[in-house]
């Protein structure tokens, strides 16, 4: 037997799906207000126990969650300088971006840690295969067709900021991690055209993770 055949069970079902319905004559979907009013509470897993006691919070209407992931981030704003020679040297870094004309070159970066015989056969540190482990930031810089040697190029290196100048190229790089700059090496290849930084992580959770 169909349920098609009976309009009672459609309508049954009908009321099922959807509480709120025509009773008695009156159409409940003539405002808002009404539709909320006709509404027929059914049993379900958040009605089980006492009613809870106090006004219920009034709905608010109109108001739309904001989406955090559709919200545009808003820009970092720059630190202002303090007093008039910072400000003058800030002017000076930004009239030099504007009027660089040099290449910046291409670059790679890789994480090193120091393995002895304790990590490798008895396993008795705390070191994973993870970055977190890596003591240094190995930074290898390609500067093809450079003519300039190693005593004349201009490299600035800091905490959390890198600076390499020559005759065709020029790179700003901020670091991911602040570098220990007492404990930084640099090799320049000459055959190859590439200058190796091998700079020292100092991260604040080293203690632990070594």
């Amino acid at each position: 037997m169909s349920p098609f055949d009976n309009p009672d069970q459609m309508r049954q079902l009908q009321n099922l799906l959807n509480p709120c319905q025509t009773r008695a004559g009156i159409d409940c979907s003539s405002s808002e207000d009404e539709d909320e009013s006709m509404v027929v509470h059914k049993l379900n897993p958040g009605g089980i126990g006492p009613p809870k006691t106090g006004a219920a919070p009034a709905k608010t209407k109109g108001k739309k969650k904001t989406n955090l992931l559709a919200t545009p981030l808003e820009p970092e704003q720059k630190k202002q300088p303090a007093t008039l020679e910072q400000w003058q040297a800030q002017q000076e870094r930004e009239d030099q971006d504007v009027l660089e004309t040099r290449k910046s070159p291409e670059y790679t970066m890789t994480y090193r840690q120091a393995v002895g015989t304790e990590d490798v056969f008895l396993q008795m540190g705390n070191r994973t295969s993870s970055s977190a482990s890596c003591e240094d930031l190995i930074l290898e810089i390609s500067l093809p067709d450079e003519e300039m040697s190693a005593e004349k190029m201009n490299l600035n290196l800091e905490e959390t900021n890198l600076d390499l100048a020559t005759c065709l190229y020029r790179l700003r790089l901020p670091l991911p991690h602040p570098v220990d700059v007492d404990k930084c090496q640099a090799k320049y290849d000459r055959e190859l055209r590439k200058l190796r930084l091998t700079l020292r992580l100092k991260r604040e959770l080293d203690y632990v993770n070594f």
